[in-house]
């Protein structure tokens, strides 16, 4: 997942243009920062319980939900999708490899230390230590070097032009310090300079954070503390929010969207294109996935609509990419399967040697409905086709496991905060990379993916990314499904919560309204 959940635990893992034009948030309810009464705690649920808190090692969702809160990026992005200032007051192109940004003088990290340049320089050498094995190295291989000789100005000298850099930036770009990270545990006790600074974590129930009194952002936060509960099971955010026992909850059931978000009780927040792709994971580097006319099998043989419909009742996009129908960088043509063709996918499996059929296994998540639900319908569809697919319900340590290890022949999956393609292709498609779990190596992809992330020319980057659709499409690695948006739900008292491009909950933006 890329591996990481809104509504479940998922992996991770963005032109503004579009997104600025097409990015509508709706609320069902909003209130002015003035109307907003600073103090309180926030009772927040969770869909389930990070992995850990250090920003360049966490792999699934629910982690970055809760230490966005503690750490700051650079840059960031609105809900519109346009780039606004966080740690950096200006950044400039001084050329096509020369970045500099100007930092606050004002910000400190929770520990004391005061926020300097070092601090970028280490942060950005750190996530590319093949020591840290952090899955976000892909995302930065093109700095070369990071200048901190003025402690106010960060310079980044890349290794060639890098058009995704300044959505990578605000989309992953959380700053560390040596020093927290160094004596103390980045797993476990984050130290970051962000609005809340965390406090504990009690396993298997909850994380509490509170309000950074040194924030760098005069009049932020509003709330005094968040505690994050860990509630996998859908249900149980709903009722425990229903009992006044939370403030606001992530992840509303689909089934009962219709019902809560005419509840007057409540607060309804979605947003139709920030969201998730969803795909079939293929693992081919195990028989029946190792030949390609059997995926392309798979690939026909799917039917999006009734995914859409029955999984996810009605709800998000038809998946036929990384990024949604919003997006400046959708572009449906060539997409090899975009149309349900049964007949063309007996044949590609009559010609791969199984002309009478084959047997695979799905692992399934029961504690994630719509995954679940999409394995019944992908199981159903795939039958008329003469593919007997056996669902295995494991427990999400058990999937994680198998999933990243390769041990599974298919499975659904989905890759978060994808705003600019990069962000998919180099982490999930590449060869070797950090969140290839599907074990797909093609030289010529490799390439086109070098070249489109090594451009500044929009256009060129567009050109070279409908070409490496449509060889993924075709060598059909994996096959996407669906793709998902988001939804959240609140108390009517609680307002300023938001649905942005790169999903993160800016709880410090987040209050009280009495």
């Amino acid at each position: 997942m890329s591996i990481s959940s809104t509504k479940r635990m998922r992996p991770f893992a963005r032109t503004l243009a579009a997104l600025s034009l097409g990015l509508a948030v709706a609320f069902g309810g909003t209130a002015l920062a003035a109307d907003i009464k600073p103090g309180g705690e926030l009772r927040a649920a969770l869909t389930g319980e990070p992995d850990v808190l250090d920003p360049a090692t966490s792999s699934i969702y629910t982690g970055a939900q809760v230490y966005e809160g503690i750490f700051s990026k650079l840059i960031d992005m609105a809900p519109d999708g346009s780039l606004i200032p966080d740690l950096a007051t200006k950044w400039t192109e001084v050329d096509p490899k020369t970045w500099t940004f100007e930092l606050v003088p004002n910000a400190t990290f929770h520990n004391g230390e005061k926020f300097t340049s070092a601090d970028v320089k280490y942060t950005f050498e750190r996530i590319l230590d093949p020591k840290t094995a952090s899955a976000y190295a892909g995302l930065y291989a093109q700095i070369e070097s990071v200048d901190a000789t003025d402690p106010a100005v960060a310079v980044f000298h890349l290794k060639s032009p890098f058009g995704p850099f300044l959505t990578n930036l605000a989309t992953n770009g959380q700053i560390v310090n040596k020093k927290a990270i160094e004596s103390g545990d980045p797993a476990r006790g984050p130290v970051g300079t962000g609005p809340f600074q965390f406090v504990e974590w009690v396993q298997g129930d909850h994380i509490t954070v509170k309000k950074n009194p040194t924030y760098f952002k005069a009049g932020l936060p509003y709330l005094d503390g968040i505690t994050f509960r860990f509630l996998p099971v859908d249900q149980s955010r709903i009722d425990a929010l229903s009992a006044g026992e939370l403030d606001w909850i992530d992840a509303v059931p689909l089934q009962q969207v219709p019902t809560l978000k005419a509840d007057s009780r409540f607060t309804y927040v979605t947003s139709p294109v920030a969201g998730i792709p969803d795909f079939l994971a293929l693992n081919t580097r195990k028989p029946p996935f190792d030949n390609p006319k059997v995926r392309q099998a798979i690939a026909l043989g799917i039917d999006r609509a009734a995914i859409r419909d029955v999984a996810y009742l009605g709800t998000g996009e038809l998946g036929l990419m990384e990024v949604p129908t919003g997006s400046s960088w959708y572009d449906a043509t060539g997409i090899f399967g975009a149309e349900r063709d049964v007949a063309k996918a007996k044949a590609l499996l009559a010609e791969a040697g199984y002309k009478d059929g084959l047997k695979i296994e799905y692992l399934g998540l029961p504690q994630y409905p719509e995954l679940l639900k999409t394995g019944q319908v992908v199981r159903d569809q795939l039958k008329e086709i003469g593919i007997d697919m056996e669902i295995k319900p494991v427990d999400v340590s058990v999937w994680y496991d198998a999933y990243v290890s390769g041990n599974y022949q298919i499975t659904s999956a989905y890759q978060e905060r994808t705003i600019d393609p990069d962000n998919f292709y180099s982490l999930v498609i590449k060869s070797g990379g950090p969140i290839n779990t599907v074990g797909y190596s093609n030289p010529a992809v490799d390439a086109l993916i070098d070249k489109a992330a090594a451009s500044n020319d929009t256009a060129a980057r567009k050109a070279l990314y409908q070409e490496i659709r449509g060889i993924v499409t075709s060598d059909a690695p994996l096959v996407f499904a669906h793709y998902e948006t988001l939804n959240y739900l609140m108390n009517t008292n609680v307002t300023g919560s938001a649905i942005t491009p790169t999903l993160s909950l800016h709880m410090e933006k987040v209050g009280f309204t009495e």
